[in-house]
């Protein structure tokens, strides 16, 4: 059983809790929102957020637990998935796309603010063109 919190980029973030003799695992991808949770291969829940939080409610030997997903930069994909017993928070781990590599996250956000600018560019000439015609 794995222990430890690790990314696997293209699967997206794989989060890992023991509780007791269970193996409670967290998946989630940053970009297609799907996430799920796991009793020792068993899927208990799942769902799709794009949001910035979210919960999943589940119950294991007659206790309620909860897995939550909070982002918390959405620029750098830095991820905090918390396993709560009851009301106590038991574990939390920290996972981020770009915590290895800091530039991929500048590189990213320079191509976007890029093409955002050709494209609203190019609809700016577009509707002076489209409105100049009369």
């Amino acid at each position: 059983m794995k222990n430890e919190a690790y990314l696997v980029k293209k699967s997206g973030y794989n989060f890992y809790f023991q509780e007791g003799d269970n193996q409670i695992a967290c998946f989630g991808s940053f970009f297609t929102g799907k996430e799920e949770v796991y009793i020792d291969d068993d899927l208990v829940s799942t769902k799709r957020s794009f949001g910035f939080k979210s919960v999943h409610q589940f119950e294991l030997q007659g206790t309620q637990y909860r897995v939550i997903y909070d982002l918390i930069n959405p620029i750098t994909g830095k991820v905090e998935c918390s396993l709560l017993k009851g009301r106590m928070n038991i574990a939390t781990q920290t996972q981020s796309l770009f915590s290895e590599n800091p530039k991929g996250a500048a590189r990213i956000v320079l191509l976007c603010f890029i093409a955002g600018f050709a494209f609203g560019g190019l609809g700016y000439a577009f509707s002076q063109f489209l409105f100049s015609w009369k």
